[in-house]
């Protein structure tokens, strides 16, 4: 078998390329493909049982309303911790659930040119051979031929595929920003539980040594012959349940840093050295308007890209009603040893063609694939809806968060030097025994109480400041 001549290649190319020259013509008077409604529009067709407000309803009122950067900024600057920066950067690189959603944007970089490759020429180098003992005699027929296909996207069908991959991509994109975020988040809120939760195992390690001074005067109380038993048995318990209370803590902080580490990626061995102390974040956040959020939220970037896709997806389908037209082109040499090929057969052989096809009945499968599609988009445009409802909830829960634990942290604060006194004086009556034990204990129960709702209070207002940071759109 000759080998295919300079000559002839030369020729195979210009009858492909004047079927190219076919299809670029055909294309120019293809149709265009539509554009998805913009996202003002997105958001007059969502938001039918509501108006979107000019100010968030549970901001203060001499709250900035002017946007500014602060927000866009680096939140996690604000807590003012560079072993935090560093952890969050760890679990940013690390951890698991992102590790996977880079996987998925993967994934979705692969559709999008598998896309673009339906809107290219195909082409393919077919060869068949074999030996003249062959029971199959097809294989009589040897040779190599190219060839090559390219589907003529008049209608716009694979371009919407290509549009609607695209903007699905860019919502897994959006959807791992927004997944980044909540990790950020997730780790500052277990650091700073984690202290919390050390700032309770010191309470209860004071309650120890307290109860311990108690259990100690009880005794003592008791063998000069001034106190009693019942004193002495209530003090012995009380150190008990303190005791107790001490390593349920200890086991409470172990577990603490255990998420942490799983967050971050590490493995969970309760190692990690965290803070000590709460942060003390003292300057507001502006808060903006609610259209600015609307704006800069990854997840619902996200669900606007994923409406664009389904929006496309109901014109690749409604494509589907319309001709089909693929350009071909071959070009190859063929012998047999079996078979007498027709007398004015030459090689190389080489042709070009199309193929038009025409849907006329299909049993209603395009119209139900219409059907589908057109069901798909308004899922988006609920879907939308929700995400953005519920966007508009986490603002105005942190919000009124924020205002309510201010109020809550100074009452509290209030209610912990009183009990303090109050705790003070009960002991100082019990050692003059002007008082008994079940008094003292009861004031301490209530000090320690109020302690503790304080410092969950504190630590509730770092998480409220966490959650309006994401809810407002905070870039790290």
């Amino acid at each position: 078998m000759q080998k295919p001549s300079k000559h002839n290649i030369q020729t195979f190319s210009a009858q492909f390329g004047k079927t190219l020259l076919v299809f670029s013509v055909l294309l120019a008077f293809s149709c265009r493909v539509k554009t998805p409604p913009k996202s003002e529009d997105l958001q007059e067709i969502a938001f039918t049982n509501f108006a979107l407000p000019s100010t968030w309803k549970s901001a203060p009122t001499d709250a900035v309303i002017n946007d500014t950067t602060a927000v866009a900024q680096n939140w996690l600057g604000d807590f003012n911790d560079p072993v935090l920066d560093s952890l969050v950067a760890e679990a940013l690189r690390y951890n698991p659930d992102l590790l996977i959603g880079s996987s998925r944007i993967e994934q979705s970089e692969g559709y999008v040119a598998l896309s673009k490759a339906a809107l290219r020429p195909a082409l393919n180098l077919l060869g068949r051979g074999g030996t003249n003992m062959a029971q199959d005699f097809s294989m009589g027929i040897t040779g190599v031929l190219l060839s090559a296909s390219w589907e003529i996207d008049l209608w716009g069908k694979l371009r919407n595929a290509k549009a609607a991959s695209i903007a699905n991509y860019d919502a897994t994109v959006e959807s791992y920003h927004a997944a980044q975020l909540s990790i950020a988040a997730a780790v500052v809120r277990n650091w700073y539980n984690a202290a919390e939760i050390y700032q309770e195992l010191l309470l209860a390690q004071e309650m120890v040594k307290t109860n311990n001074q108690l259990a100690d005067l009880a005794k003592k109380r008791f063998d000069i012959g001034i106190g009693n038993q019942i004193d002495y048995e209530i003090a012995k318990a009380n150190l008990s349940s303190t005791n107790d209370g001490l390593q349920k803590m200890q086991l409470a902080y172990n577990n603490q840093i255990r998420a942490l580490e799983i967050l971050i990626g590490r493995y969970p061995g309760a190692e990690l050295e965290t803070t000590k102390n709460l942060a003390i974040i003292e300057n507001e956040i502006p808060a903006g308007i609610p259209l600015q959020m609307l704006e800069r939220r990854p997840d619902l970037k996200a669900a606007q890209k994923r409406f664009e896709a389904a929006f496309h997806k109901v014109e690749e389908a409604k494509a589907n009603r319309l001709p089909n037209l693929k350009l071909t082109a071959n070009f190859g040499e063929l012998t047999s040893s079996f078979l007498n090929l027709k007398s004015d057969f030459e090689n190389p052989v080489s042709g070009a063609g199309g193929i038009a096809s025409f849907p006329i009945y299909q049993g209603g499968g395009i119209k139900a694939s219409i059907a589908i599609r057109t069901s798909e988009q308004k899922q988006a445009v609920y879907e939308y809806s929700k995400v953005v409802l519920n966007a508009f909830n986490d603002v105005e829960n942190a919000l009124n968060s924020t205002q309510i634990l201010l109020q809550r942290e100074k009452f509290l604060s209030s209610a912990v030097t009183s009990s303090q006194k109050a705790f003070e004086l009960e002991k100082q009556l019990y050692e003059v025994g002007k008082t008994d034990m079940r008094s003292v204990s009861q004031q301490q129960l209530s000090l320690y109480a109020s302690k503790l709702t304080l410092l969950r209070v504190q630590n509730e207002k770092i998480t409220q400041r966490v959650n309006l940071y994401l809810a407002l759109g905070g870039s790290l």
